[in-house]
């Protein structure tokens, strides 16, 4: 079992001498964030740093990970609980996502992860890829992230469910996410939709572009689903920003072990601000996986 942190991105470094992605594996957090392995700080080709982790108004984000609010009644996304009857409640039902038997090759990392209960059984097994890819233009580098989820043996089924499934409007969030930094001013945040958080969200566009400022460096985040698998994406640009394909928009994903349940999300950092949809596609067109079905690259 992998416990401890990582330099990722297969040693590729940005102009600072820093990896240009770190994947953190300690789950070294309380037990109310619901640990689990993430990538946090992932930077830009000059460095800037485009997530954020255990920041103060939601300290269970954390940077780029796989989370879910609820798997057959335990919390693993971390924080409080939506109930239909009282909102938002701290409950004694958070999960951990333990990886094992993790391995690194030049470019990528992939391994299995246990996805335990509140009570400690094993109620999920993951395999998940992460790699770390070249991109063509200047001033930008190229993400994947591959996950298949099954029932651990002796669960028949998983019921992967939201706050948004159980009364909380527009709250589907859960799958993978990405929690951006604070930004100076607002984001300009693109998608087939149209421009802006408010018609991204709940949106099936194949696309997302998020351009912001960060510590006075415009940079920009391009995010596309494999285009046979489409979701909803959660979007926030207020309170915080963070987006990510959501699982459960409006009813709970069930799993069995005959259908699993696989996600996908590809990213390219850019250095620059996109401002048209245009400029996104171009940069997203020229990621290896982003423009089209992609094989199965858990194993």
């Amino acid at each position: 079992m992998a416990t401890h942190t990582i330099p990722a991105a297969g040693g590729r470094v940005s102009r600072g001498g820093h990896p240009l992605a770190v994947h953190n594996t300690d789950l070294r957090q309380p037990a109310t964030l619901a640990p689990r392995p993430y990538l946090h700080p992932v930077r830009s080709l000059a460095g800037t740093v485009t997530t954020q982790s255990l920041p103060v108004d939601h300290p269970h984000h954390l940077g780029l990970s796989i989370a879910f609010p609820d798997v057959n009644g335990t919390n693993f996304w971390g924080g409080s609980t939506y109930t239909p009857a009282n909102g938002p409640i701290l409950l004694d039902n958070h999960g951990v996502q333990r990886p094992h038997g993790w391995q690194s090759a030049p470019d990528a990392e992939f391994g299995g992860v246990s996805w335990l209960s509140h009570s400690g059984g094993q109620l999920a097994a993951e395999q998940r890829r992460i790699e770390y890819l070249h991109h063509p233009e200047p001033a930008s580098w190229s993400l994947s992230v591959f996950s298949v989820i099954v029932p651990a043996e002796g669960i028949q089924r998983l019921e992967v469910s939201s706050s948004a499934v159980k009364g909380r409007k527009g709250a589907g969030y859960g799958g993978i996410f990405w929690r951006f930094p604070e930004v100076t001013g607002w984001p300009v945040i693109l998608s087939e939709a149209g421009r802006g958080a408010d018609a991204a969200h709940g949106s099936v566009s194949p696309w997302l572009s998020v351009s912001m400022v960060v510590d006075e460096a415009p940079v920009s985040v391009l995010l596309a689903q494999e285009p046979d698998q489409l979701l909803p994406w959660f979007i926030r640009a207020g309170d915080y920003l963070g987006a990510g394909p959501a699982v459960s928009w409006t009813q709970p994903a069930v799993v069995d072990h005959n259908n699993p349940l696989r996600l996908a999300l590809h990213a390219v950092v850019h250095d620059g601000a996109v401002t048209t949809p245009a400029q996104a596609l171009k940069l997203l067109q020229q990621h290896p996986f982003a423009s089209r079905s992609s094989p199965d690259r858990t194993s």
